[in-house]
């Protein structure tokens, strides 16, 4: 009987973790734009849905919205970012209204449902770097039990996508950076391609 007790309790423990949080579910047959196809091209997908994740790089507050700057990781079966040693690239989301970054902190990891804008010119350190940018819809902030040490950020060959842009990039390039629950955003009421792959140091791994 304990046995089966137990069993039971794991497996609704696993339908739990398979489970989005509320603010960041979208319907089944939704379409989403994966991170590749909004860095490879953009504007055939531009205006469409996205659920994607990330660390926390970067944080700036503007007069009626904040922009965050993340790095990009795949989402488990529940929506928390998988963190590791590379990744594809980084992505800009603005966010309607204020967000504190005591809380929002460089390396906190974030699972976003957005509309694509598109691609934006930035830099990343003094390198010239393309973002994939949009606009989120809602937000959720995991529980602070892992943080991503954002130190370097290198160049991942996806050759295939090179040709999507307008310039040249190079193969690779180190670029240092400063470094410095379970708790969900706000729903918001408001209704692209990068070739650099940032490198992380994984602190804590779940």
């Amino acid at each position: 009987m304990t046995s089966r007790i137990s069993m039971l309790l794991l497996t609704l423990w696993l339908v739990g973790c398979s489970t989005f949080p509320d603010k960041i579910k979208v319907e089944d047959r939704t379409k989403l734009v994966s991170y590749q196809d909004a860095a490879s091209k953009a504007e055939q997908v531009k205006g469409q849905l996205l659920r994607w994740g990330g660390a926390i790089a970067k944080i700036e507050n503007k007069e009626k919205s904040t922009l965050l700057e993340l790095v990009y990781y795949p989402l488990t079966s529940y929506g928390r970012p998988i963190t590791g040693d590379e990744s594809m690239g980084r992505f800009r989301i603005s966010v309607d209204g204020f967000m504190d970054p005591m809380v929002y902190q460089v390396g906190r990891l974030m699972t976003f449902t957005a509309q694509l804008e598109g691609l934006e010119d930035g830099l990343v350190g003094e390198a010239k770097y393309v973002f994939p940018k949009a606009h989120a819809k809602a937000y959720h902030l995991w529980r602070n039990i892992q943080r991503v040490n954002i130190n370097s950020v290198h160049i991942w060959p996806y050759d295939y996508w090179y040709g999507h842009f307008p310039r040249l990039y190079p193969r690779r390039l180190i670029i240092r950076t400063s470094g410095p629950n379970h708790h969900s955003g706000n729903q918001l009421n408001s209704s692209s391609r990068s070739t650099t792959v940032p490198k992380v140091t994984q602190q804590t791994h779940k």
